[in-house]
């Protein structure tokens, strides 16, 4: 990685990335893996210093784990809490453990953001095709045919460079300067209601909070959140009436957090009124411009899935971007980008709005029903265990949409599996980082053509034959791994829909799960999907600035 501190920046590139927070960090991470040549411009001098989001789930610790960083992050993570929901009167009413998942990881996750930032940031410096340029502001851009060149200057008064690439993704936040050099409108809905985010560095963590928990007292709805190494977090609703410039006081803080803990004894870091929002971009596409994260949606944080969201779209797009600049794929595969991880943003939002209004009511009576319910959902599997959150799951987009086979746009799951060597590894490490045919017992390679066979293989597809714990495996060609799934998710998937062969994607969804029969047509498939005919790019002035 090249670090540079103004638009010193190579002046021609493949992908462009504006945006330098967790986002934009690891799609550079995920293109830096695929040997794709790309420049980051940030407009900030250095690295943030406090915390904004603080919770993930497997599903991206599974992002992290293809971007090769998944083993530097967990000794920053705190794995295992539980959310609680408390009454009225502050008494414990449901507890969610977030059971049962599928994706090798714990399903919830937090996590100090500067250390996750520095995770990305060191992962980054792996690879010498990606430049990052900090103090660089994004004035204009311009598309010309295959390229786009973005006008960057150093700092506010400084002198302005070019950058010319064959791809722009926007990963600069809610307020994204490049949204608004393309004209793409920002709809939705602002919450009306603010409230005030105290974070603070303890002496140690407090004994008497071990996880995460939402404040049903309608006097003060708040939440309170132990994060990593000391850290802790408080939200508190703000009242009708009160001044938020006075509420946002460290004074103020300090009395909020009284409670809980000697003010006097701890550190603040933020205290600052929020007013939270549930937008997304009219486009997330627009030529050679395209949005990820913030830039292309918002929303409430009441379900800690803003972030992910955005850490999803770099998963799905950063194979897409690979394929379409190494010639494998057509442009139109973007198209699904947008197609795709829309209506999965648009149910987590839901989640998230009703996350907030469990907690946000100020109506004693409504307040006093919500109990009453909580109190039951305590004891319904399908609340405490978590199963109310929306797997990740497409409907339509780049995969096979046939209905043939009910799996495809589903994650495949990542089981622990047993190797011949008796080594035991997750089942992504076995499989590697880009397309793979996994096999329900038996070898994939045995049932391709000699010509569907070499095609995968220019891919880098990974081959793999999963059984049962203690099932013997079926002979296998050199190059495919046999392996047993000791969780057993693997063999459940089949079971559940079926197929003999699981062609997933390098984001791992699966693209097609077709039996020994229909495997030369999943192959043709990858063909008609993923390639295309390409046609000439139109030249278009987005907006463009004067050079100086």
């Amino acid at each position: 990685m090249l670090l540079t501190a103004g638009p010193e920046a190579p002046r021609d590139t493949d992908v462009v990335i504006v945006g330098y927070g967790p986002v934009g960090a690891m799609l550079a991470n995920l293109l830096g893996r695929a040997g794709i040549r790309t420049t980051v411009l940030e407009r900030d001098l250095r690295p943030h210093t406090v915390p904004r989001a603080g919770s993930t789930d497997d599903e991206v610790l599974r992002v992290f784990q293809a971007a090769g960083l998944a083993d530097a992050l967990l000794p920053h993570l705190d794995l295992g809490q539980s959310a609680q929901f408390r009454s009225v009167r502050g008494a414990p009413l449901a507890t969610v453990r977030f059971a049962g998942g599928r994706n090798g990881f714990e399903r919830l996750a937090f996590f100090y953001q500067p250390d996750l930032e520095r995770v990305l940031h060191e992962g980054v410096a792996r690879y010498p095709h990606v430049t990052v340029v900090r103090g660089a502001r994004v004035e204009g851009v311009h598309e010309e045919g295959d390229r786009v060149t973005v006008w960057a200057r150093e700092g506010d008064h400084g002198r302005q460079t070019s950058v010319r690439a064959r791809w722009l993704v926007a990963c600069d936040g809610g307020r994204s300067t490049v949204r608004g050099l393309c004209s793409i409108a920002f709809t939705g809905s602002t919450y009306d209601q603010p409230w005030l985010v105290v974070d603070a560095a303890l002496e140690t963590p407090l004994k008497e909070i071990p996880s995460f928990q939402f404040l049903g007292d309608p006097d003060r709805p708040g939440v309170t959140l132990p994060l990593p190494g000391a850290h802790h977090r408080w939200e508190f609703m703000v009242l009708p009436g009160e001044d938020h410039a006075e509420l946002a006081t460290a004074e103020s803080a300090r009395r909020l957090i009284s409670p809980w803990v000697d003010p006097d004894r701890v550190t603040l870091l933020r205290h600052v009124v929020y007013t939270f929002h549930a937008r997304a971009a009219e486009r997330w596409r627009s030529g050679r411009v395209l949005l990820a994260g913030d830039a292309a949606h918002l929303m409430p944080p009441f379900a800690g899935q803003g972030l992910s969201s955005g850490l999803r779209d770099a998963h799905n797009l950063a194979w897409k971007l690979a394929a379409v600049i190494t010639d494998r794929a057509d442009p139109s595969l973007l198209d699904t980008y947008e197609r795709e991880r829309r209506p999965h943003v648009a149910r987590m939002t839901r989640l998230t709005r009703l996350s907030g209004a469990l907690v946000q009511t100020r109506h004693r009576r409504l307040a006093a029903v919500r109990d009453t319910a909580l109190s039951r959902a305590a004891h319904l599997p399908y609340f405490t265990e978590g199963r109310f959150k929306p797997e990740l799951r497409y409907s339509r987009g780049a995969f096979d949409t046939s209905r043939r086979r009910s799996g495809t746009g589903h994650a495949f799951p990542q089981p622990t599996v047993r190797t011949p060597e008796g080594r035991l590894r997750p089942l992504d490490d076995v499989i590697g980082g880009g397309w793979a045919l996994i096999g329900n017992g038996v070898d994939p390679q045995v049932h391709l053509s000699r010509a569907d066979r070499e095609l995968w293989a220019s891919l880098g597809a990974g081959f793999v034959s999963v059984v049962r714990p203690g099932h013997r495996w079926s002979a296998c060609e050199p190059g495919t791994a046999a392996v047993e799934d000791l969780d057993g998710h693997a063999v459940a998937f089949f079971a559940r829909h079926g197929g003999d062969v699981a062609v997933v994607r390098p984001d791992r969804v699966v693209f097609a799960l077709p039996d020994l029969r229909g495997l030369d047509s999943a192959t043709e498939l990858y063909r008609s999907l993923v390639h295309g005919p390409s046609g000439p790019s139109p030249t278009r002035t987005i907006r463009k600035a004067g050079r100086s």
